[in-house]
C-alpha cells in the first residue's frame, strides 16, 4: 500500500455538526434548491409506480412500523441499491453468526435494493427500510425510531445532515469499503469546504485500495481514521443451492445439452449487441441459449419487444414453469430481481454489462464465484482495481464493440477450452483476495465496543 497523502489543513478543526458554519452553508443551498427543482422531479415521481413506492417511505412514512428499539445494541447498515447490498450480505451473515445478541438493520435507497435485501436478508436482519432523504428534520426523525449503536454506510454515500444528525448524538459512522474514483474526487473537491468537515465526522473508513485511502484523506478525512481493508465484493458469497429453484431448472437444461451464455446487468444500448452476439454464438453451436438479466426492471419490457424485433422468441423467466422442461425458446429474460447470481452457477460463458456503453460496468466476481469465463467491454471504471487484477491475470476477457463481442462469442462456440481456463484463474483469484469482510466486520464491532464504553 502506497501512503496516504498528507490531509490539507484544518484550521477549524471542528467536526460537520448540526448548527456549524458549514452545516448551515449546506442547507441554505439545499432547500431552495429542493423547492427549485419540484417541477421537474415531482412529474419524475408521479409518474412512475416504483418512485411513488419508495419516495414516502424515504419521508418517513411507515417508520413507526420499525420495531422499536430495546436494550440490545442496534447497527444500522447502508447499502444504496442492489451490488452495496449484495456486498453487505456476507458482511450481515458474519455479525449475525459471531454476534447474535446484536439487532442488525438494512437501508436502501432503490426498491431494486430493497427487493436484494428482502431475498438475500430477509431471515438475517431485523429490519428493512428505506435510507431517508438528507433532510434535518426527516433524519432525526429516522434516528430517534432507530437508535443505532453505531451506524455503517457501504461505499461512500455522504448525505451532510445524516451524518450532522449522528455527530450530534455521538453514534459513530463507518464507511466500509469506502471508494473514491477520480471523478468523484474531482466533484467533492468542489465543495472541499464543505466535504472536509463531512469526511471530519465519520469515525472510521475501510478503504478497497491504498488510491481510495489517498484520495479520503487528500479530501479532509483524518488520516488516522482511514484503513485499507480491500474489497468485500471478493467475498461475494453463493446463495444456498436448494434456495434457487431456478437455479435447478437451469441446470437441469444444461444437462439436457444447452451451453448457457448469460448477459447479466445490460444497460440500454448493450441488448442489440448481445442478441447479434449470441446470435454468431448460435449459428456455430446450435445448443447455445442466452439468459439475458437487464439491469433495470423498468426495462423488461422494452427488451422482451427488442428480442421479437430481432426475431429471436424470448420466454420470459416470470411465465416459467419450473417443474417442466424449458419451452423451445432460444432466450430467456430473466425479468426478476435477485437470481442473477444463481443463475452464474448455470453459465458456460457471461458478459458483464454497464461496459459496453459507459456506465462503468458491474461485478464480474459473480460469475468469477462459479469459475465462468467472462467478456467485458471498454468501461469498467466502477471495479478499476477488480478489473485491473483480473486482466493481469488473464482472468477476464475485454471487447471494446459489439462486433467484438460477437467475434469472441463465435471464437467461444467453436472452441470453449480457453475461455474455461480463464475462468479457472478467475475462482483462483477471487480465492486469492478474500478477507475484507472480517475486517470491516471488526471496525464496527471496535466502534460498537467504544461507543458503549464511552471512548476508546
Amino acid at each position: 500500500m502506497s501512503h496516504p497523502a498528507k490531509a490539507p489543513p484544518d484550521p477549524q478543526g471542528g467536526r460537520f455538526v448540526a448548527g456549524s458554519r458549514a452545516h448551515r452553508l449546506y442547507n441554505l443551498l439545499l432547500l431552495p434548491a429542493v423547492v427549485l427543482a419540484a417541477p421537474f422531479w415531482a412529474p419524475w415521481v408521479l409518474f412512475s409506480a416504483r418512485r411513488r413506492k419508495n419516495f414516502p417511505a424515504r419521508l418517513g412514512t411507515g417508520i413507526g412500523r420499525l420495531p422499536a428499539p430495546t436494550e440490545r445494541d442496534r447497527v444500522w447498515i447502508h447499502a444504496v441499491s442492489v451490488g452495496e447490498t449484495l456486498s453487505a450480505a456476507p458482511l450481515v451473515r458474519l455479525l449475525r453468526v459471531r454476534h447474535p445478541d446484536v439487532e442488525l438493520v438494512v437501508s436502501t435507497v432503490t426498491l431494486t435494493g430493497q427487493e436484494t435485501a428482502a431475498k438475500t436478508l430477509g431471515s438475517v436482519s431485523d429490519a428493512r427500510f428505506y435510507f431517508p432523504f438528507d433532510l434535518p428534520w426527516i433524519c432525526a426523525r429516522f434516528l430517534d425510531r432507530v437508535r443505532p449503536g453505531v451506524v455503517a454506510i457501504l461505499e461512500t454515500e455522504l448525505w451532510p445532515n445524516f451524518i450532522a444528525e449522528c455527530a450530534r448524538r455521538e453514534i459513530p459512522v463507518v464507511v466500509l469499503n469506502a471508494r473514491i474514483s477520480e471523478r468523484s474526487f474531482r466533484g467533492y473537491g468542489r465543495f472541499g469546504c464543505l466535504f472536509s468537515k463531512v469526511l471530519r465526522s465519520v469515525s472510521a473508513f475501510s478503504a478497497q485500495t491504498g488510491d481510495d485511502a489517498q484520495r479520503l484523506v487528500a479530501l479532509g478525512a483524518a488520516p488516522s481514521s482511514v484503513a485499507v481493508a480491500g474489497n468485500m465484493k471478493f467475498d461475494v458469497a453463493p446463495p444456498r443451492p436448494d434456495a434457487s429453484p431456478f437455479r435447478a431448472w437451469l441446470l437441469d437444461e444444461k444437462a439436457r445439452g444447452a451451453a448457457w451464455f448469460v448477459a447479466g446487468s445490460t444497460h440500454e444500448g448493450e441488448d442489440a449487441d448481445v442478441l447479434r452476439a449470441f446470435r454468431a454464438a448460435r449459428d456455430v453451436n446450435g445448443s447455445v441459449r442466452l439468459l439475458l438479466a437487464p439491469r433495470h426492471p423498468e426495462r423488461f419490457d422494452a427488451v422482451a419487444e427488442l428480442c421479437a424485433r430481432e426475431g429471436l422468441e424470448a420466454a420470459r423467466r416470470t411465465r416459467l414453469d419450473l417443474a417442466r422442461p424449458a419451452p423451445p425458446a432460444p432466450v430467456i429474460l430473466l425479468d426478476t430481481v435477485g437470481e442473477l447470481l444463481a443463475a452464474y452457477a448455470a453459465a458456460d460463458i457471461a458478459f458483464v454489462g454497464g461496459s459496453l456503453v459507459p456506465k462503468g460496468g458491474h461485478n464480474i466476481l459473480e460469475p468469477a464465484l462459479y469459475g465462468v469465463p467472462t467478456i467485458v467491454g471498454p468501461h469498467m471504471e466502477n471495479f478499476r482495481e477488480i478489473d485491473a487484477i483480473f486482466t493481469s491475470g488473464r482472468a477476464v476477457r475485454h471487447v471494446q464493440s459489439g462486433l467484438e463481442l460477437a467475434a469472441e462469442m463465435s471464437r467461444w462456440a467453436a472452441d470453449p477450452g480457453p475461455y474455461a481456463e480463464s475462468g479457472r484463474k478467475a475462482a483462483e483469484l477471487l480465492a486469492a483476495f478474500r478477507g475484507a469482510t472480517e475486517r470491516n466486520a471488526a471496525i464496527i464491532l471496535r466502534e460498537l465496543s467504544r461507543r458503549r464504553g464511552g471512548g476508546g
